[in-house]
């Protein structure tokens, strides 16, 4: 028996994604305890205001408005939110960059259970990288030069100019930041590989990608020269497109 119950919001216009989350919810995460279910923002709003949530589980798409509209209703932020959606991959991207959580419909199970568990751990933390997701969804053009990096610790925002390489190490990569930096995320290389715009980082190695600005040269060896004494290999497999973005001549 749970003794006390985290209250949340489960915020859907659509019917049966609703009664599906919930469910969920109810069968598989029962230190959670559902306080309101809304279907519109203006309802959304008046149940957080009414019943104060610790987490809001936020579809985009509603009849009178959209997830983000709803969050910026708010002066300050003061319950976590894991976003439902069937969004575009604009907005996946920048959730990724903002180191938020999201749920893509149909929602799975195992991913309900790692977010609430996250949510719950960050439950104590203030909502800066919420407040830099909206930032980015507010810059159309796709061009994120931040981006928050999820720790043991919380989070970390770095500007994307500043990273030199990244390194798979397992299932966590490790960034390399100008100024003899490095912090280690917990997400994996290929989850990192898919965010990044065309050329913005390029994958150089299975477990390498580096940011082109930094590339200094190449050796007989096989290896990547970097700014700050970095180097890492250049996998066969890579060795065109490197050539093709890199001019070393």
């Amino acid at each position: 028996m749970i003794s006390e119950q985290i209250p949340v919001i489960v915020v859907d216009d659509e019917i049966p994604s609703r009664v599906a989350l919930t469910t969920y919810i109810n069968d598989y995460c029962p230190e959670l305890k559902i306080v309101a279910e809304c279907d519109a923002v203006k309802s959304a709003y008046q149940a957080i205001i009414t019943h104060k949530p610790q987490i809001v589980f936020l579809d985009i798409e509603m009849p009178d408005g959209n997830g983000f509209d709803l969050l910026q209703l708010f002066k300050k932020l003061l319950f976590k939110v894991i976003f439902v959606t069937a969004y575009s991959e604009y907005a996946i991207r920048a959730f990724r960059f903002a180191a938020t959580d999201y749920l893509l419909k149909p929602v799975k199970i195992d991913e309900l259970v790692e977010a609430v568990d996250r949510a719950r751990n960050d439950l104590n933390r203030n909502s800066e990288n919420l407040n830099f997701l909206l930032d980015l969804i507010g810059n159309h053009h796709g061009e994120f030069n931040k981006l928050v990096i999820r720790d043991t610790k919380g989070v970390t925002v770095i500007k994307t100019n500043e990273l030199i390489m990244c390194e798979a190490d397992g299932y966590c990569t490790q960034f390399y930041l100008t100024g003899g930096r490095k912090i280690m995320s917990g997400k994996n290389l290929g989850y990192y590989e898919e965010i990044f715009n065309k050329g913005q980082m390029i994958k150089v190695h299975r477990s390498f990608m580096v940011n082109p600005a930094f590339v200094t040269g190449y050796t007989k060896l096989g290896e990547i020269l970097l700014e700050e004494k970095l180097t890492c290999p250049l996998g066969s497999n890579y060795k065109s497109e490197f050539f093709k973005t890199i001019d070393l001549h």
